[in-house]
């Protein structure tokens, strides 16, 4: 490119800077256009971001695939989250840019890197991704590094990331610790760190506590909680429900919950809805 036009992107650049920032997005798109045809990569990935903005996500794709092209790892990161479609389904490109960013040195992608291959088992690789961003700051991949330390007896060195992180009250790590309290019997001080947790929007702790509750046989907090989880839109929490549910003989009000859970491909709850529905038969 020539240095004219270097100097041209930037200008379209900036000038799409300062209209996004007055709320004037369309007039930014167009200025963002103009930056990112005189190849300006900056250009590039705020126009992807900015068609985000606006609901256009193929027109995203085009630009963050561009950026991404020219090794900006902000766009690599951007095309592969937009490829995954927002529902975690993971292509070989997704991946691809992943890993490209990853390499360079972007926490966030190597943050998502490890959650991949620890759903999908390969806990090696998740725990070298994990630490990979911890290092760099990154909370979220802290406190799932130390989740997959608890799993392998590096509790001291866990509940140490655990406790700065659930400071800053992370959800996650405020769950963590939750659990940890439970295990030991201190379950007073578990159910106040499930609501920490619950209340720093993590809905699994609200699932964790009824669940607690429900073993003391405290029946009426277990129904409050799961019902908190379920209508929050968690699909164990919807399970756990309709589990407590059957138990207190509601069982209608059960088949709804799960329905709901089956609905959103909860295998336990499909299972309960032949045993229920072979029940009903008889």
């Amino acid at each position: 490119m020539s240095r004219r036009g270097w100097f041209s992107g930037r200008k379209w650049f900036q000038q799409g800077v300062a209209l996004a920032a007055q709320g004037n997005l369309e007039e930014a798109r167009d200025a963002y256009l103009r930056g990112a045809e005189a190849n300006s990569v900056n250009a590039q990935y705020n126009l992807g971001l900015l068609y985000i903005d606006l609901g256009d996500r193929d027109n995203a794709i085009l630009w963050f695939r561009r950026a991404a092209a020219a090794g900006d790892t902000g766009a690599m990161h951007s095309l592969a989250l937009q490829l995954a479609d927002g529902d975690r389904k993971v292509t070989g490109e997704t991946l691809h840019w992943y890993s490209e960013a990853s390499a360079r040195g972007h926490a966030p992608s190597q943050y998502n890197l490890g959650l991949h291959y620890q759903a999908t088992g390969e806990l090696p690789l998740a725990e070298r991704h994990f630490e990979q961003a911890a290092k760099k700051g990154h909370l979220d991949a802290e406190v799932s590094l130390a989740g997959l330390w608890l799993g392998r007896g590096r509790r001291r060195e866990a509940e140490e990331i655990l406790r700065r992180a659930a400071d800053k009250d992370h959800p996650g790590a405020l769950g963590f610790m939750a659990d940890l309290a439970r295990d030991a019997g201190d379950t007073d001080r578990a159910a106040a760190l499930y609501v920490r947790s619950h209340t720093a929007g993590f809905s699994g702790a609200a699932v964790n506590l009824g669940l607690m509750y429900e073993g003391q046989q405290h029946m009426a907090e277990a129904e409050d909680w799961l019902r908190e989880a379920a209508d929050a839109g968690n699909v164990g929490g919807m399970y756990a429900l309709g589990r407590l549910l059957v138990g207190l003989d509601r069982s209608p009000e059960a088949l709804d919950w799960f329905r709901k859970a089956a609905d959103l491909g909860d295998t336990n709850a499909r299972h309960a809805l032949r045993v229920l529905g072979a029940r009903e038969e008889k």
